[in-house]
């Protein structure tokens, strides 16, 4: 259902069980979640982070990975917070798996982590991250929402 753009509350709505069985589902599925196997001698990589917050907005944590520009894999994420110490495992892992250039965009930190002769921060670089960062968003808004149905008073279920 979340592949169909259902949330958490339509989930619920629809099995008939409590929000909270789905999110511990949910939570579930997450520990399960493995990191995926480097491969290497790649050629170009584009590495980007993008901040989100857990509960409230004053505990924020960063999410950033490293994409392979050629097939538009995943090599490697990171999850913490929004430091130069979380960015540095996955700079290392990008450097061990022999990767020939990393574009990023230009926060200063990538500047004291990435060899220069490797980096490239030019404009438009990170095209393709980028633009899987705003699905990355959508998705998450679409399981945050609490209702599909917008205008009327009465919940949209109700109405025949």
């Amino acid at each position: 259902m979340v592949c169909e753009s259902v949330s958490v509350r339509g989930i619920a709505r629809i099995l008939q069980i409590s929000v909270n069985t789905v999110q511990a589902g949910t939570k579930r599925a997450s520990k399960k979640t493995a990191k995926p196997p480097i491969g290497l001698n790649q050629a170009s990589v584009e590495i980007d982070e993008l901040r989100t917050f857990i509960g409230n907005k004053q505990n924020q944590y960063w999410v950033a990975y490293a994409l392979n520009r050629d097939t538009g894999k995943v090599l490697d994420f990171v999850v913490g917070k929004g430091s130069k110490r979380t960015l540095r495992g996955l700079i290392r892992t990008a450097l061990l798996a022999a990767v020939r250039k990393i574009s990023t965009d230009r926060l200063n930190i990538y500047r004291s982590l990435i060899p220069v002769s490797l980096h490239d921060y030019r404009k438009y670089g990170t095209n393709q991250i980028e633009r899987k960062n705003l699905s990355l968003r959508t998705d998450i808004k679409r399981l945050r929402r609490r209702t599909i149905c917008f205008g009327p008073v009465e919940p949209c279920w109700r109405i025949a």
